[in-house]
């Protein structure tokens, strides 16, 4: 908890020193004016507002798959429950508690199970933010460092899809629990050998397509805020960015801070390499915030009033 308090204190002097400190406060906020009463950038940020559901939708369908094995959960019932896990993520670190949103919602499912099998979805996510954050990584490349860093980029993808696709290799970790607790852990462990390989590609699927969703939201507001970046410029260090954030431990409620810092490290380097002025990267950390309430703030506002329809208590023991 140490570390992540001193990440965020760091994240937030990060923020002061280049945005407070050497920045001339009346020049930016008359860019931020700017860029709202321009037609064309205030559509562009309708436009990535209206892709949030779409974000949670192929968030949903990836839960849906992920679970089927406990229950198969109706699309409708699956979507409100994204909106609650995301309430629920925001009280833990790294919004890791997300599950706890989303597994009370299941009517028969033995929701142990389904936390972990969520946790299969997790994995695959994170397999695509690593996998493309990585590419970013080898783009950010030194002269002298180039084959290191792409040697390094391909072992860490390799193992990642080995692991993957190998999920089953997961119920060993039973091992490493106490002899008399292991006999029930073991019926719980052995949920992982429910997947074939085409549900894994599948999820994998539904996972990149997520990727690419939220991705385009962010290129999208960086848009909106005037940044002169094509697609491509814009998801290099939206890749790295990602990575970073994937690899670095924060406090959820706190991620607008880190997040911010993170952006403006990143998108500094990559702009100064473009040739570009790097106080363009006070309008990506704009552009940051607006996605982090879209994709965060809001759908967590809203799972507010969907927490009303779990079901925290059953009649019946689950097995």
């Amino acid at each position: 908890m140490a570390i992540k308090i001193l990440i965020v204190l760091a994240g937030c002097w990060v923020l002061y020193v280049k945005i407070i400190k050497n920045q001339d406060l009346t020049e930016m906020w008359s860019s931020v004016k700017t860029s709202f009463s321009s037609i064309q950038n205030v559509l562009l940020m309708a436009l990535a507002f209206i892709l949030m559901p779409v974000n949670m939708a192929f968030e949903t369908r990836k839960w849906q798959k992920s679970v089927l094995p406990v229950e198969n959960v109706p699309f409708g019932k699956a979507y409100t429950a994204i909106f609650t896990g995301v309430t629920a993520g925001m009280m833990f670190p790294n919004r890791t508690g997300d599950f706890l949103g989303r597994i009370f919602i299941l009517e028969k499912g033995n929701r142990i199970k389904a936390a972990m099998l969520t946790f299969v979805g997790n994995i695959a996510q994170m397999l695509v933010t690593v996998s493309f954050g990585c590419i970013a990584w080898i783009f950010f490349k030194q002269e002298d460092n180039y084959w290191y860093i792409l040697i390094i980029s391909l072992i860490i993808i390799v193992l990642g899809y080995l692991i993957y696709f190998n999920i089953h290799i997961l119920r060993h970790l039973q091992r490493l629990i106490p002899k008399k607790w292991r006999p029930r852990a073991e019926k719980y462990m052995e949920i992982f050998s429910s997947y074939s390989k085409h549900d894994l590609v599948v999820i994998l699927l539904l996972a990149l397509a997520k990727y690419m969703v939220y991705s385009f939201q962010f290129v999208l507001l960086i848009w909106a805020f005037d940044v002169p970046l094509n697609y491509f410029e814009a998801m290099i260090p939206i890749m790295l960015t990602y990575l970073l954030m994937t690899v670095i431990p924060f406090i959820t409620i706190t991620e607008i801070a880190v997040r911010g810092a993170v952006c403006i490290g990143v998108f500094e380097i990559w702009l100064t390499m473009q040739g570009i002025s790097s106080s363009f990267t006070m309008m990506v950390f704009f552009a940051s915030t607006m996605l982090w309430l879209y994709n965060l703030a809001i759908p967590a506002i809203i799972g507010l009033f969907f927490i009303r329809k779990l079901k925290f208590m059953r009649s019946s023991y689950e097995s």
